[in-house]
């Protein structure tokens, strides 16, 4: 069930016909501690909705979407280079979550289920789940927009010019001619493990989140893991 922590970004509107509205992609984390929704933070800023109007469902079935109780984002200053920073968090205000919550909430172990980038090999398999805007669909009959989510196969290609950040290109399979919309998509490595039952095992382990990329040569950006999980652990130490 590990795809469900991969979730769309999702506003709530005043539109009689349409109740939400958005675009962009997230994921959910968590630690021993708290769990935590987090996006690349130009996604919420090129949309100008707020946090107040956001609505992040923990499956495409629930009514109740999530609630946050804290924000997060890297103080930015211009003197250095700011792609890293890219980050905004918000914690889940997980009392408040069991006592109206009306589906099962999956995150992603970042204290046990991450692998910094910076340690990645050249080529490592690489899988990035987010939700293309091109594929969105408007269902006439309900009034909803279906964002459909989508496995992404990809290598990685080495470090960005960026400081924290590395490269990937997607597989010649993926045939998405605009990336628009999987910015805040996560970016896992796929790590193989010992057989099981006769079959190489694969598990997911969270590498970092999508920034930007370009089709036509179907290189992305992506910045490690490393830098959430250090905004996360200064959050909780403070």
């Amino acid at each position: 069930m590990f795809e469900e922590v991969a979730r769309p970004v999702l506003y709530e509107s005043e539109d009689d016909k349409f109740t939400y509205w958005g675009k962009g992609s997230s994921v959910l984390i968590g630690t021993s501690k708290h769990f935590y929704w987090v996006t690349a933070e130009h996604v919420i800023r090129n949309l100008g909705g707020d946090t107040d109007s956001l609505r992040i469902f923990p499956s495409n079935k629930s009514k109740i979407s999530i609630p946050f109780n804290e924000k997060y984002q890297i103080v930015l200053d211009q003197s250095e280079d700011e792609e890293f920073k890219d980050i905004f968090a918000l914690r889940i205000d997980l009392e408040l979550f069991k006592e109206k919550g009306d589906a099962p909430l999956y995150v992603q172990d970042i204290e046990n289920g991450a692998f910094i980038a910076e340690n990645l090999n050249l080529g490592a398999c690489l899988l990035v789940i987010g939700f293309p805007s091109e594929i969105q669909s408007i269902n006439y009959d309900e009034l909803k927009i279906k964002h459909k989510r989508s496995w992404l196969p990809a290598r990685y290609i080495g470090q960005s010019i960026s400081d924290h950040c590395h490269q990937l290109r997607f597989s010649d399979s993926v045939e998405i001619a605009d990336y628009d919309g999987l910015s805040g998509s996560p970016v896992f490595y796929k790590k193989e493990a010992p057989y099981v039952n006769g079959q190489k095992a694969i598990i997911p382990l969270f590498a970092g989140l999508l920034l930007r990329g370009n089709a036509t040569n179907k290189i992305a950006h992506f910045v490690s893991s490393n830098v959430i999980k250090n905004l996360i652990h200064k959050a909780e130490i403070a």
